[in-house]
């Protein structure tokens, strides 16, 4: 069956739209959180893409997705709910199937998990750790062929040469990536031209940090020589020994050919396995070996270069000294004066030019500017105050007390302040309003003190009832002002 039959015509389609980083990065937040959690249903998946979404760095486009619309004019939960259904539509996630907690399953499809994982692997791998951990992966392997009832010897050819062989060609990749990791490095090296360049690409450049961190680890370890030569051993007891046969015999069974050819195929791999592991890895260490120390010459002379300003020091050395030797002896002396001052201003550190300028001292008298007082007239004053007045708002003025209080009541005479349902900060400020303006006689509304205080969750206030005072009628007793500060 071909593989595109086999994934689904729709399956390579989320790679095709406009919003293709989206989803590839909503499908590894699926993926990594189902490692963390035993079973991924659908409400914490589309929590995880929601999560996702609402801190996403990326503007999503509005597109059509099947029969689905996404788009940045939807919320982040109607876009996460639309990506889940595309992707169970596209069959990156399992079909519907209701789990034990009763709701739907949302895990990540086998196929979906190995196509991210390689596409992460190809574009986004470095040499961090790789190289070493190829290497420690097939000592594992050879080693565990050779234990007793190994579960590997029963299908030696699945379980040991084809794994071997992939642990190859991955080892070669990774060594052909420092390759190019290290022409990459001397390729920025040369593009540089001062030397602050050079302070940001080694504290900030990640490529360096991955290079050197698996390459000196190599160099310095030990380990990795070592294990090559056990592996080396190994293989060559494993082409001595039965499993040979067996992996003959498998093959033959599994690719439907002759004896002859099944050795054929399987002996050139044990000599492919046998020239990489004895001749293509240590030439190319070699290779990056000589590489490296061609990195640290070029970069102390271009460091050199720079620093002195693209000028050759031997040069400018040998005329000085040229120069020093026709002079007399005084003005040599002076010379020589001089430049042990200029040596000694040099090593207290670099000098840049904004250092020699002059700076002017600010004046002290200086007038801070503003309007004067004189240039504006009384009319005016109140003019801009009245403005300045009318355009900020006051959120608990007696208007809006009143309009406050009047919803409150609803047509109803009094209210106690426990009925009221004081639950935040502007709830209380409410009823601090209506105490201060109900000595007014222009505020419609009173306050009746009691015994006690009422406590509520956003603070502790007095025993009070609001009642709604008749018209016409002045401020009485146990609702002014003063009464109110009591």
């Amino acid at each position: 069956m071909s593989i595109f039959e086999t994934v689904g015509e729709k399956f390579f389609s989320p790679f095709c739209c406009r919003n293709r980083e989206i989803y590839f990065a909503c499908i590894r937040r699926l993926i990594e959180t189902s490692k963390e959690i035993p079973v991924l249903y659908e409400t914490e998946a589309r929590n995880a893409l929601i999560l996702y979404l609402q801190n996403c760095q990326y503007a999503m486009e509005r597109e059509e997705i099947g029969e689905e619309t996404v788009g940045g004019e939807r919320s982040p939960q109607e876009n996460a709910s639309a990506i889940l259904r595309y992707f169970r539509a596209c069959g990156w996630i399992t079909p519907q199937e209701i789990g034990r907690s009763g709701d739907n399953l949302a895990s990540v499809t086998a196929y979906c998990r190995k196509l991210v994982d390689a596409l992460q692997k190809i574009f986004e791998g470095g040499a961090d750790g790789a190289i070493t951990n190829h290497v420690f992966s097939m000592y594992e392997i050879l080693k565990g062929a050779f234990g007793k009832d190994s579960p590997r010897a029963l299908r030696p050819y699945v379980n040991l040469l084809e794994p071997l062989t992939e642990h190859k060609l991955d080892l070669k990749n990774e060594l052909l990536t420092l390759k190019d990791s290290i022409r990459t490095i001397m390729r920025a090296v040369m593009r540089m031209a001062d030397a602050n360049s050079f302070g940001r690409f080694l504290i900030r450049d990640q490529l360096l940090n991955r290079f050197f961190n698996d390459y000196f680890f190599i160099k310095k370890s030990g380990l990795v020589p070592s294990y090559l030569a056990e592996i080396d051993r190994m293989l060559r007891r494993l082409r001595r020994s039965e499993l040979y046969g067996r992996m003959v015999l498998e093959y033959r069974q599994r690719k439907q050919v002759e004896e002859a050819a099944a050795r054929e195929v399987i002996d050139r791999q044990f000599e492919a396995l046998d020239s990489f592991i004895n001749l293509e890895y240590p030439e190319e260490m070699d290779y990056i070996d000589r590489k490296i120390n061609t990195y640290y010459h070029l970069y102390a002379t271009r460091m050199m270069m720079v620093l002195s300003g693209n000028t050759n020091l031997e040069h400018q050395l040998n005329r000085l000294l040229l120069s020093l030797k026709e002079l007399p002896a005084g003005e040599r002396e002076a010379a020589l004066g001089r430049l042990g001052e200029t040596h000694r201003l040099i090593s207290v550190g670099y000098i840049g030019r904004k250092s020699l300028e002059r700076r002017r001292m600010p004046n002290p008298n200086r007038k801070s500017a503003g309007v004067a007082e004189d240039s504006l007239s009384q009319e005016e004053l109140e003019r801009m105050t009245e403005e300045l007045l009318a355009g900020s708002q006051d959120r608990y003025s007696m208007e809006r007390a009143g309009q406050h209080w009047e919803r409150l009541l609803a047509g109803r005479d009094r209210i106690p302040v426990e009925a009221c349902g004081i639950r935040t900060r502007e709830d209380a400020m409410m009823v601090a309003a209506a105490i201060l303006y109900a000595g007014e006689p222009s505020f419609p509304y009173g306050v009746a003190w009691e015994e006690g205080t009422v406590e509520t969750p956003a603070a502790r206030i007095s025993h009070v009832t609001i009642e709604r005072r008749p018209p016409d009628t002045e401020p009485g007793p146990g609702t002014g002002k003063g009464e109110a500060y009591e």
